[in-house]
């Protein structure tokens, strides 16, 4: 998808080290050791969208689908979105949002699902925006596996 500023296309394992600075900026530095094998998963059943303009990456979006139960078929989940600091409200995040969304229809996904930080008042309005809906559901999370932050991320 093309804008008269930016480009949007899918993510490569070769675009993983341009990335890390995003993946940091949203996960607040928190990011472990395997990090870079998910990364590279979202080939298999995702996408990872890229925004970039000049050779330079602007904002990111990891999608991925699932069966859903509730939904008899396909959803589609937006798992993380992120923009550059200096490059927000340039339409961006709601340019990979809505790519997204079109590739979700033709992967014949019945909804598609977005996790936001409660805190996260401008998202919940690009969201709302786009037609999503606030759902009636809590998200409830129980740790299996502690990550280990201790190791440099490669």
């Amino acid at each position: 998808m093309k804008d008269e500023s930016f480009t949007i296309r899918l993510a490569e394992i070769s675009d993983y080290p341009a990335c890390l600075p995003l993946f940091k900026l949203l996960y607040h530095g928190d990011i472990g050791p395997d990090f870079r094998n998910v990364f590279q998963g979202y080939s298999k059943d995702g996408a990872i969208l890229l925004a970039e303009a000049s050779g330079k990456l602007l904002g990111i979006l990891v999608g991925s689908y699932s069966l859903d139960i509730d939904w008899e078929g396909r959803t589609a989940r937006i798992d993380a979105l992120v923009v550059d600091e200096n490059n927000r409200k340039k339409g961006i995040g709601k340019k990979l949002v809505k790519c997204f969304i079109n590739a979700a229809r033709k992967q014949n996904a019945r909804a598609v699902k977005s996790r936001i930080n409660t805190a996260n008042i401008i998202s919940q309005k690009l969201h709302e925006e786009l037609g999503f809906s606030k759902a009636d559901t809590y998200e409830y999370i129980l740790e299996l596996y502690r990550k280990l932050r201790s190791r440099k991320v490669p």
